[in-house]
């Protein structure tokens, strides 16, 4: 499965958005790359999906936190306080990180449509 690069993003998508999907991206092959799934053992630490593109902090996440986060396409593991009220809600948080959801409109959309987990998205990719 493969989300839009950069040049392929939905006009007018808000480029907070945009830079969220893009880590998440990038959080999806570190994951990968982590070898057999482990419930409990934190393993390599993953980008903050805040949206600010000048962030560059690391969360630290179970395979099985991180599959949680990633069972919604508009949730988000973000750095705690790093959340940004205009256009996510905070919907859990512990010591380490803070799970977010896009709630703004265009944002929400965005990242919904680029999830790459989603079927739709698949679709939307053999239709183009």
């Amino acid at each position: 499965m493969r989300s839009a690069g950069p040049e392929e993003c939905r006009p007018g998508a808000p480029h907070e958005a945009v830079q969220q999907c893009l880590v998440r991206d990038a959080n999806e092959l570190t994951e990968r790359s982590n070898g057999a799934p482990d419930a409990v053992v934190i393993r390599r630490a993953l980008r903050c999906e805040c949206g600010d593109p000048t962030c560059e902090l690391q969360v630290e996440a179970s395979h099985v936190e991180y599959e949680d986060v990633r069972a919604y396409g508009s949730h988000f593991l973000v750095r705690l306080n790093h959340e940004n009220p205009e256009s996510s809600c905070v919907l859990s948080e512990n010591a380490r990180f803070a799970v977010v959801d896009v709630v703004a409109g265009d944002a929400r959309y965005h990242v919904l449509a680029q999830n790459p987990r989603h079927a739709w998205t698949d679709a939307h990719e053999r239709s183009r």
